[in-house]
């Protein structure tokens, strides 16, 4: 929150001396997607200020999104049936987050990966949780019914599959808002680019650039733990 505060005190100066916010380059608004903002804010807030304004807007708008919300059991979202899952039911169990696609060049990849992991967790207390999300490469844009078809059919997906959701932007997920809130990235870059972890007691861990196989060992290391709670 301290670099968000500072870049809105600088848009904020920006704007006071008179200075029009705008973009000096086409791919600003995609750059302060992918928190661009964040990683190189002086070059960013010279170039792309109407892109870096818009994100911390959004960003405040999240936190205030999020005022009330202590833990990710406090959340519910709806599964692909449209049945509403309570996350309080996986307070001291280990659950795995991922986004997910069906046209994507990491599909085949990632799907067998999870399948396999969930075939190895058996009855270990851990979840695994895919959010299908159209908004990379429109990759995902098929309906529940055929999304469901397609990786049953596929791959025998058994894990719970989640409604489709945007992972990112003003319309993203309020599960996803929060796993970003507690450990990043402040944007998702591609379908299956991160995996959330969620430990039984709450806490967030993120994983960029993983197959979900390499998380095997954390996953049952913090299944134990669960135990002891």
């Amino acid at each position: 929150m301290t670099r968000l505060v500072f870049q809105l005190f600088c848009l904020s100066l920006i704007f006071f001396l008179g200075v029009a916010l705008t973009d000096n380059h086409d791919s600003c608004p995609q750059w302060a997607a992918s928190g661009e903002c964040d990683n190189n804010p002086g070059y960013m807030l010279n170039n792309c200020a109407k892109s870096c304004d818009q994100i911390a807007k959004q960003a405040l708008n999240d936190a205030k999104e999020l005022e009330g919300i202590e833990s990710f059991f406090d959340l519910e979202a709806k599964d692909i049936h449209g049945k509403i899952v309570n996350f309080s039911q996986f307070k001291g169990q280990v659950t795995l987050v991922v986004n997910v696609a069906s046209e994507c060049g990491y599909t085949d990849s990632h799907y067998r990966s999870l399948v396999k992991l969930y075939k190895e967790i058996d009855s270990a207390p851990i979840n695994i949780m895919a959010f299908p999300c159209n908004q990379f490469g429109k990759q995902e844009p098929g309906t529940a019914d055929e999304i469901l078809e397609f990786v049953e059919e596929e791959y025998g997906v058994e894990f719970t599959m989640m409604e489709k959701v945007d992972v990112n932007g003003p319309n993203a997920s309020i599960v996803y808002k929060f796993l970003k809130s507690k450990a990043g990235p402040s944007t998702i870059t591609w379908n299956f680019a991160t995996y959330f972890v969620i430990a039984p007691d709450g806490s967030v861990e993120s994983h960029s650039g993983v197959e979900p196989l390499e998380l095997k060992d954390q996953l049952f290391t913090l299944a134990k733990s669960g135990d002891e709670l």
